[in-house]
């Protein structure tokens, strides 16, 4: 869908009350947060929307006793972090609960933070161990302004914009659907998203996703 398409489809939704440019503002708003944060702060349970004209993916190489690694210069926030040597995936955890319960002795890496523009993994390596990190890219994206303006996403999620950009409009101006929408918004996200499969796949190889 173009910006035309999209804003004719959200004026249909709430209504046809003419809201023009606020509409407008709402439909770039869940763009960005698409683009900047992968996902939509109404539905955070879900896992960031693939985008590959903005994804990329790299690779670093650990070393014993160090836990600590750069994040690549271009990244945006991280998608997923792998160690592809033991094929097994990094859960990601935050700065504070990794100050709180980091392992005190070296080991085979499980989990991950992002702080101060690095990669701190816990446990602290024990060896040499390939990390294959997906990432979001640091790019300039123009928002939404001529009515021929298309996402940089994907077709399939233009649709997701819709709802959110209708959501967010109907729980501005009080609409008593507005839950509706929000519900609509998620059971979307749910139907199209794979992140599932990753976590089904580590259970059934034995994986245990530690806390």
């Amino acid at each position: 869908m173009n910006f035309g398409t999209l804003k004719a489809n959200v004026e249909r939704n709430l209504g046809n009350r003419g809201l023009g440019v606020i509409i407008e503002g709402w439909i770039n708003s869940c763009y960005m947060d698409i683009v900047t944060t992968g996902k939509f702060p109404e539905a955070n349970e879900f896992g960031p929307i693939p985008c590959p004209a903005l994804d990329g993916t790299s690779t670093f190489v650990t070393a014993s006793g160090v836990p600590n690694y750069p994040v690549p210069p271009l990244s945006l926030f991280p998608i997923s972090l792998r160690d592809t040597t033991n094929n097994i995936p990094l859960r990601p955890r935050s700065i504070q609960w990794y100050d709180r319960n980091k392992a005190t002795t070296n080991s085979k890496p499980s989990r991950y933070t992002e702080y101060g523009g690095e990669y701190w993994l816990d446990p602290c390596p024990d060896a040499v161990y390939v990390i294959q990190v997906r990432s979001r890219k640091k790019l300039s994206i123009p928002v939404l302004i001529a009515d021929a303006d298309v996402p940089v996403i994907g077709q399939e999620w233009h649709e997701a914009i819709e709802i959110g950009a209708t959501y967010r409009g109907a729980r501005s101006l009080g609409h008593g659907d507005a839950a509706t929408w929000q519900t609509d918004l998620k059971d979307f996200l749910a139907r199209h998203s794979k992140q599932g499969e990753e976590a089904e796949e580590d259970y059934e190889m034995g994986f245990s996703v530690l806390m």
